[in-house]
This record gives C-alpha cells, sequence and structure tokens, in this order.
C-alpha cells in the first residue's frame, strides 16, 4: 500500500533529522550520498546529521533550515512518500501545500522543549486539511537521559493540545531520531516503554482510497511540431484517449484525441501525470477539464478558510487568488469568523479586519473559476491569497 506521510512539528524539533534516520534505517539512501553529505558537512564546519540527506540544495545546508517541502520515499511493510515541511511561520504556505495530500502525520516534539508556537499552529493546521489519523514522535529523549518523567509531562502537554481538536487514537512515542532509538528498532535505553516504534505505528495505518472524478489542470498552450498542445496536470481521477471533455471556467468542450509525453504517446495518464493533450480547441491556462457526466463547476463565490501570513484584510478588500494554474481578482465579502490560529478556537464573529497570523472563515467573490471542496479533490481545494505581487495568505475551500 502507498501512504502519504507528512512530518509537522516546530522549527528544531528534529523533523529533518527523523526523516533522514528513516531513510537510513530502511536502507533508502542512494549510494553515493553518505559520503557526499558528510563531505558538505565538513566544508561547512557542521556535525553530521542526518537531516542533511534531505537538504536538496547546498543553500539550504548554509542556512541550516528547510526552506520548502522535501517529499523522499522509502517502503517498509508499506510504501511511503514522506514530506517535511517547514517549522518557520514564514513558510506556512509551504506546510500547507505539503500537507494537503497526507493520509497520516507525525508531530515531532523536542522532549526538551515540549509544546511550543508551531506545534500548536501546525497541529491547527493538520486539522483543517482534515488529516484525522496522527502519531506523536517525542523526540530527544537522548537530551533528557531517556526519563520517563520527562516523556509524560510532554505527553500531558500534547494530548492537552490535540484533544482541543478531537483528535483521537492518537500513538504517543519516545524517540530520539539523532541515535535512532524506537524508529525502526526498539531501544534497551527506554526499556520502561512497552509500545510500538514509529515504524510498527507507521505499517499498522490502514487508508481507503476512493475513485476521483476527472480534473485535468491545463498549464498552457504550445505549438509542437506543427501541432497545438495542451500541456497540463491529472490532478484526480483518470484521463484517457477519446475521452469528451468539457473545461471550465472557458466551456470548450471536444475530443481527447492523442495523449503525449516525452517518450511519444499513451493511451492512458494518471493521477499526477504531467502529459500534453492534443484537442484541436483553444484551452487556456487555468482552464480545468473533466468528463462531460462529471464536469468541473465554474463560481464566481465561495467559502473558505485562511491563515493570514502578513499584512491584514477587511471586508470589502480587493486582492488576488491563486488556485491550480488559474490566478484571478477577488474580493472578501464577508469575514464570518476569526479563529485562533494556534488552538482553532473562535475569537469573534463577523469581524471587520483580520490581521498577520489570523485565522478567518471568508466569503469571496471571485471571477470565474475552478474551486474544489478540499474534502473532495484537496488539489483544487487549496487557495493562495496575493495583493501586490506578494503571497500574504494560504487557505482552503470550504464550500462552492
Amino acid at each position: 500500500m502507498n501512504i502519504n506521510v507528512v512530518i509537522v512539528g516546530h522549527v528544531d524539533h528534529g523533523k529533518s533529522t527523523l526523516i533522514g534516520r528513516l531513510l537510513y534505517d530502511s536502507e533508502s539512501i542512494k549510494e553515493g550520498k553518505l559520503a557526499e553529505i558528510q563531505k558538505l558537512a565538513e566544508e561547512y564546519k557542521k556535525r553530521f546529521e542526518f537531516a542533511y540527506f534531505l537538504d536538496a540544495f547546498e543553500d539550504e545546508l548554509r542556512e541550516v533550515r528547510t526552506i520548502d517541502t522535501t517529499g523522499v520515499m522509502f517502503k517498509s511493510k508499506n510504501h511511503y512518500m514522506i514530506t517535511d515541511v517547514p517549522g518557520h511561520k514564514e513558510f506556512i504556505k509551504n506546510m500547507l501545500t505539503g500537507a494537503s495530500y497526507a493520509d497520516v502525520a507525525v508531530l515531532v516534539v523536542s522532549c526538551s522543549q515540549g509544546v511550543e508556537e508551531q506545534t500548536k499552529r501546525h497541529t491547527f493546521l493538520i486539522n483543517m486539511l482534515g488529516i484525522k489519523k496522527i502519531i506523536v514522535g517525542v523526540n530527544k529523549m537522548d537530551e533528557v537521559g531517556y526519563k520517563k518523567e520527562r516523556f509524560d509531562e510532554v505527553k500531558a502537554q500534547v494530548s492537552k493540545l490535540l484533544d482541543s481538536f478531537d483528535f483521537s487514537n492518537v500513538s504517543y512515542i519516545p524517540i530520539s531520531a539523532m541515535q535512532g532509538d524506537n524508529i525502526y528498532k526498539g531501544s534497551e535505553k527506554i526499556n520502561w516503554y512497552n509500545g510500538p516504534t514509529l515504524i510498527e505505528a507507521l505499517d499498522k495505518i490502514k487508508v481507503e482510497r476512493k475513485e476521483r472524478l476527472l480534473r485535468f489542470v491545463v498549464q498552457g498552450t504550445y505549438q509542437i511540431n506543427s501541432e497545438k498542445v495542451a500541456v497540463g496536470k491529472v490532478e484526480s481521477g483518470i484521463l484517457k484517449k477519446e475521452d469528451e471533455l468539457i473545461f471550465q471556467p472557458s466551456g470548450v468542450r471536444g475530443k481527447v484525441e492523442k495523449i503525449k509525453v516525452f517518450e511519444g504517446e499513451k493511451s492512458i495518464a494518471e493521477e499526477k501525470d504531467s502529459v500534453g493533450i492534443i484537442f484541436k480547441k483553444d484551452l487556456k491556462r487555468g482552464d480545468v477539464g473533466g468528463l462531460l457526466n462529471a464536469p468541473p463547476l465554474s463560481t464566481t463565490e465561495f467559502l473558505g478558510e485562511a491563515v493570514l501570513l502578513s499584512d491584514a484584510l477587511q471586508n470589502g478588500d480587493s486582492l488576488q487568488l491563486k488556485c491550480g494554474t488559474a490566478k484571478v481578482d477577488v474580493k472578501i465579502d464577508q469575514i464570518k469568523e476569526k479563529i485562533d490560529s494556534e488552538t482553532g478556537k473562535l475569537i469573534e464573529k463577523n469581524p471587520k479586519k483580520i490581521n498577520k497570523g489570523d485565522a478567518a472563515i471568508i466569503h469571496f467573490s471571485t471571477q470565474p473559476l475552478v474551486v474544489e471542496k478540499f474534502s473532495e479533490i484537496p488539489e483544487l481545494g487549496r487557495f493562495v491569497l496575493v495583493k501586490n505581487e506578494r503571497n500574504i495568505g494560504a487557505g482552503v475551500v470550504l464550500d462552492v
């Protein structure tokens, strides 16, 4: 079974180190990568850490912080696509993107530091994204001498936080990602703990997959070898040659005559495949295609829940919104609720304004646009708010 896992938690609580340890212990590291990382670490005079397995760019190693989501794969009883997301507040937009595909979240909390700001904020976002399966890794047990008393204190803190969001059946595992305790193998240093290791807890996860509606998102149309090719991505469902499609918001309809890839042609494209299609009608960036009996719907209004990363917004404000490949003008019709982005609690109904760091439920009016409920097709159910060419917020679609 393929399972998508997102690793979340406060900055420096050990998320990247944990993933590096999972890659190392599962023997999923590419040949030569270990020596390459050791060389880089020596060059930058830094202690060798498993987190360096995830650093895709030398710039990140110099900055010593994760600046974007990083996806890697390893396997045990299941095949895992595991995503590391930033802990810094300014990277919440990236966290929304990385977490939106997840079947299960692993919340990493440092045993020496306990619950901190991003622990709370990431828990809120996990809940907002509808991820209900969660495992808590109480990390850095080696820094507190593997003491059960400290583990129990941190477990109580996290439990109180998760209870406020109605999470249930949560596994709490004392781990040391740096030393490898309770990741793949049990630890004699934590002989007071009788539960599963992290990989054992992950291997017990069961995920039900349901068939989804076809949604093909157009990136652009290009002239290639005398053929007009609409290039895009199958965000959900299955695309087949000869399918009769309708695209919105343009309203264009027709037949898929060819599905093109770099290697030539294919008859079927599956979810996440990026392909070109020969359609013989003009399609535009931002168009979304679906089958005639289950078409995408264009809308001029929707209800969303957003987290404001900078600036402030008030009723009547105009800005832009990005969803899929579309970028359109939108207006804040009404801010219905202001929410504490660390606890998820309602702060105020019908506020006139929200500020940086606030979360809110907002009714938007928009230029014609295809969005979907995040709970049904998350790829078209998340959005970014843009003001003066800057990303100032991110959120999910609640209703259309």
